[in-house]
């Protein structure tokens, strides 16, 4: 089945531009209702600095009701690995959906495969103003665009989650997944949970989640695991659906199966977090992995993982944007739109501790890098409006970076 996520911008796109297109790694591109340039060695610049304009133009970059505009919406579009879906049925997939929920907008669509088993997947950058009204972008039933990705999948012959709040469906390996809920408790959990006694589930779920916050791909996942005692293995191949299975080392009898502890554990969640681009350099997510597995100390690693889980959540990708939202919330006294003032300090500790553990580890660099080319596709001021309304927003707004929706809910 293909996932949607959202990414909420709230500065220019400059900096989406850039990191989309660096080092050559699109492998496509399309547009509604832009008009790029294209380089002499085919690759596209321009959108970025276009929308910008435009936005400009009806003056839509500032602050509505109180809070930053969103100026841009980034959708990540990820098929499923087992649909094996090539880039021209991607393309025409994420065409269909960008033009009939955002056909009044600009939106760049661009392509990459560069991760662990090249699967194509789309980058959709939608601009917030309409171009016939010149009014905001508002998406007041997010879940909708999901719900309409995965009819269109269907149509597709493609895997697809159900409308059902508690399953989805699959059409590889047939059937439902057991639930949807993050942490599934079962009664005899709940019960011991009421009791304050132990549960071995539950433990099993802790580690579990210890490993999945520290790893990024599949041979990370398990050797995190063993150090944690916990053996991985799968299912049998004639099950209903295949998923992991987690059992107690030291108690091989005490196995329970992934969809079981909640949908983040089982295997088809866990693959596709896998190929989700991180914020994370590959060479740091692998010195953390190699160190947390060197010193087997449980507490240290439940450490670790909180704070990695705080950045991935909140989608940090530099110490200046945890600071910049630190700030933020220290000037404001409290967690944006959070009805629970009280939850603030501990939600804001959170996210000093996560700052603490980047740095030390040097996960994240200090900030975005600055760009190297304009428009014209050479650094230096360009002599017209769109280089300066892309260049001033990167150099006034330098500590400004994409919130998204998740780090809002994160917040709340």
């Amino acid at each position: 089945m293909p996932l949607v996520k959202c990414i909420n911008g709230h500065t220019g796109c400059a900096a989406t531009e850039r990191y989309l297109e660096r080092d050559g790694r699109a492998i496509g591109h399309d547009f509604i209702n832009l008009a790029c340039i294209e380089r002499e060695d085919g690759s596209v610049i321009g959108w970025a600095a276009e929308m910008d304009e435009f936005r400009s133009l009806y003056g839509n970059d500032e602050p509505y009701r109180g809070k930053p505009a969103i100026t841009y919406r980034h959708y990540i579009v990820s098929p499923d690995l087992a649909d094996k879906i090539d880039l021209e049925r991607l393309r025409e997939l994420s065409i269909a959906w960008a033009q009939k929920h955002f056909g009044e907008y600009q939106v760049a669509v661009v392509y990459h495969d560069d991760n662990e088993h090249a699967i194509p997947h789309a980058h959709i950058v939608v601009n917030n103003t309409n171009i016939e009204t010149g009014k905001r972008l508002h998406v007041p039933q997010p879940k909708e665009l999901n719900r309409d990705l995965q009819q269109m999948a269907r149509e597709r012959e493609l895997g697809y989650f159900t409308d059902r709040p508690s399953v989805f469906n699959r059409r590889a390996k047939g059937g439902e997944a057991r639930t949807s809920q993050r942490e599934h408790k079962g009664k005899a959990e709940r019960r011991i949970e009421r009791e304050g006694g132990y549960s071995w589930v539950a433990d099993i779920r802790e580690r579990a989640r210890t490993a999945r916050a520290l790893s990024n791909d599949e041979a990370s996942y398990r050797e995190l695991l063993g150090v944690l005692g916990i053996e991985l293995s799968l299912n049998s191949p004639n099950a209903r659906r295949r998923d992991y299975l987690y059992a107690l080392a030291n108690h091989p009898s005490r196995k329970v199966g992934g969809e079981k502890l909640g949908w983040p554990y089982g295997k088809g969640a866990l693959e596709h977090e896998w190929l989700t681009l991180s914020p994370f350099r590959e060479e740091k997510l692998r010195e953390i992995a190699e160190h947390a597995i060197l010193i087997k100390d449980l507490d240290e690693l439940r450490e670790m993982a909180r704070a990695m889980e705080t950045i991935k959540e909140c989608h940090f990708t530099s110490i200046a944007d945890i600071d910049w939202t630190i700030g933020r919330l220290e000037k404001q006294g409290r967690v944006a739109d959070s009805q629970s003032v009280d939850d603030a300090p501990e939600k804001l500790e959170k996210i000093r501790h996560a700052r603490r553990f980047a740095a030390d580890y040097s996960i994240l660099p200090a900030k975005e890098p600055k760009p190297v080319w304009n428009l014209w596709g050479h650094s230096g001021p360009s002599p017209t409006r769109w280089g300066d309304s892309s260049g001033s927003r990167s150099s006034s707004r330098s500590q400004e970076r994409s919130v998204d929706r998740s780090r809002d809910d994160y917040a709340r």
